[in-house]
C-alpha cells in the first residue's frame, strides 16, 4: 500500500507539473515554470521513495541509492518552490539575492545529504523553504486577498498536518499505515499547491497594485 500511494502521489505531481510547465512557458511566467519544476522533482521523489519501499531490506545498497535520490529530488522541490515565490513576490535587487541564496542552499544541501541520509535533514531543508514561502505569500493573502497565495498557504498547512501525522505514526488500519495516510493527505496539499501555482504571476512593480492585477489574482 505504501508503494501504491507513493506512486499515486508521483503520478499526480507529474501531471500537475507538466501542466504548469506548459502554461508557464505559454504565458512567459517564470514563477509558474519554476513551480512546475518543483512538482516534477516532487514526482521523482515520490516514485523513488515508492521503489525504496518496494526493495525493502532485500537489497540495502539499492535501497540506499534510491533514498539518496529521493532526498536530492526533495531538495530541488523546496528550492524550486522558494525560487518561484521570490520571482512572484519581489523585485531587484532583493530577488537576485534570494535566488542566489536559494542556489547556495541547494548546493549545500546536495553536498551534505550525499553523505548524511537522515530524514531530519530533509525536514530542515523543506521546512525552511516552506517558512520562506509562507513569509511572502502570507501578507499577499491577507492584504491583497491574492487567490494564488491563499491556495499555496492552504497547501503548506495541510502538508504540515500530513507531516505531523507521519511523525506521530497515526495509522487508521494495519494495512494502511502512517506513510500511506501521509501520501494521501499530501495529494490534497499538492492539489492546492497546483491551484495556487496556476495563478502565479511574475512580480511587476509597476502593476503590482493595479486593479487589473488584483482582479486576475482573485479569480
Amino acid at each position: 500500500m505504501t508503494v501504491l500511494t507513493d506512486l499515486l502521489l508521483g503520478y499526480c505531481n507529474a501531471r500537475w507539473g507538466i501542466n504548469l510547465l506548459r502554461q508557464g512557458r505559454a504565458q512567459r511566467q517564470n514563477s509558474q515554470v519554476l513551480w512546475g519544476i518543483g512538482f516534477i522533482a516532487a514526482a521523482i521523489a515520490a516514485v523513488l521513495g515508492g521503489l525504496s519501499h518496494a526493495v525493502g531490506d532485500q537489497a540495502p545498497a539499492t535501497r540506499q541509492k534510491l533514498w539518496q535520490g529521493t532526498t536530492l529530488a526533495t531538495g530541488f522541490t523546496s528550492a524550486s518552490m522558494f525560487a518561484s515565490t521570490a520571482i512572484a513576490s519581489t523585485s531587484q535587487p532583493l530577488k537576485g539575492r534570494l535566488l542566489a541564496g536559494t542556489a547556495v542552499k541547494l548546493l549545500t544541501y546536495c553536498v551534505w545529504t550525499a553523505s548524511h541520509s537522515k530524514f531530519v535533514y530533509v525536514i530542515i531543508d523543506y521546512g525552511t523553504a516552506m517558512a520562506g514561502v509562507v513569509a511572502f505569500h502570507g501578507p499577499a493573502a491577507l492584504r491583497r486577498r491574492a487567490a494564488s497565495s491563499r491556495f499555496i498557504l492552504g497547501g503548506v498547512f495541510i502538508s504540515l498536518g500530513a507531516a505531523l501525522i507521519q511523525m506521530r505514526k497515526i495509522a487508521p488500519h494495519r494495512h494502511f499505515n502512517h506513510n500511506d495516510l501521509y501520501h494521501v493527505i499530501q495529494i490534497g496539499a499538492c492539489y492546492l499547491f497546483y491551484k495556487g501555482g496556476k495563478r502565479l504571476r511574475d512580480y511587476d512593480s509597476a502593476a503590482a497594485d493595479s486593479p487589473v492585477t488584483l482582479v486576475n489574482e482573485k479569480r
